[in-house]
């Protein structure tokens, strides 16, 4: 009975992580570049229940279940223990491309490259932006909605500092003009004006490719960090299937209703598991009430 109360306990605390899982994504269902994370449930590791010493003699000689040997346990089943969220696990799948028409607005298309086998399972690399932390280290976003600061550095929505191809942050010098600033497909950011002489190359945006996405660890929102540095990309051409799309936006890959639906459906289990521990908690007084009159 007391495992009873454990597994049910196990099955509450595991939807709760899982819940807050689910708030969180929905929560960023409009951030851009958002990953959202989908959370693990196993069960604990299953024991194997036997019976030991069973000397209890039938008409047939042997005990009902028992083995031919007596010193031989006897297998009486499997006993599940509940269940735990093992971990949350961001999924890197391309989100849907909007289009903004804003010159700082990027969207990075990586739907291409293709999978390349980790540890013996197919892996899909993922393309980020480089941007530069507060603490100076450097991070890794889908978060394309740039905008210029008062120090003419090219910045996310969060402030962070735009890297160019050269690990260094991106500053647009002198007179800028939005409405001028072109970055082509594979990252290049071009002034441009009537005259086509005074047309210049501003900059390269740094993208870092991670091999496996899985390794990297969410500082929260969608921002991203290695345990070392991901190497930046000097020519994007050499990675068929990734490209840049200036005027357009990555949205989120949170599926709002089929979230509302899992939430409903973790509360579900939740309020069954409640269910169940007030059952176990009812007998369990009863057990208490008929201990107290026969003593």
């Amino acid at each position: 009975m007391i495992r009873g109360l454990y597994s049910a306990a196990s099955g509450m605390y595991s939807l709760e992580r899982k819940q807050e899982a689910l708030a969180e994504n929905l929560a960023n269902a409009q951030t851009p570049g958002y990953k959202k994370d989908d959370t693990v449930l196993r069960s604990f590791p299953k024991l194997l229940l036997s019976r030991i010493r069973d000397f209890e003699q039938t008409k047939s000689g042997i005990s009902a279940g028992a083995t031919q040997n007596p010193a031989q346990p006897a297998p009486i089943g499997v006993l599940v223990n509940g269940v735990y969220a093992q971990e949350r696990i961001p999924n890197f799948q391309q989100g849907t491309m909007v289009q903004t028409e804003l010159p700082l607005d990027v969207a990075i298309e990586d739907s291409g490259i293709a999978s390349q086998e980790v540890n013996g399972r197919q892996v899909k690399p993922s393309a980020f932006f480089a941007v530069q932390l507060p603490d100076g280290t450097i991070g890794y976003t889908r978060n394309g909605k740039w905008d210029v600061d008062a120090n003419g550095n090219l910045v996310t929505s969060d402030g962070y500092r735009v890297l160019g191809a050269n690990g260094m942050p991106i500053q647009l010098r002198g007179e800028i003009s939005k409405e001028k600033l072109t970055i082509d497909e594979k990252g290049q950011i071009t002034m441009t004006s009537d005259d086509p002489a005074n047309r210049r190359v501003v900059g390269q945006i740094g993208i870092a490719i991670a091999q496996n996405p899985l390794e990297l660890r969410r500082l929260g929102g969608n921002l991203y960090q290695g345990d070392a540095p991901l190497p930046l990309v000097q020519n994007i051409t050499d990675y068929p299937g990734l490209s840049l799309q200036q005027g357009y936006l990555e949205q989120s890959n949170v599926d709002p209703g089929q979230t509302i639906t899992d939430m409903m459906v973790a509360i579900r289990g939740y309020e069954a598991n409640q269910k169940v521990i007030g059952v176990y908690d009812q007998s369990l007084q009863q057990l208490y009430t008929v201990g107290k009159i026969n003593g």
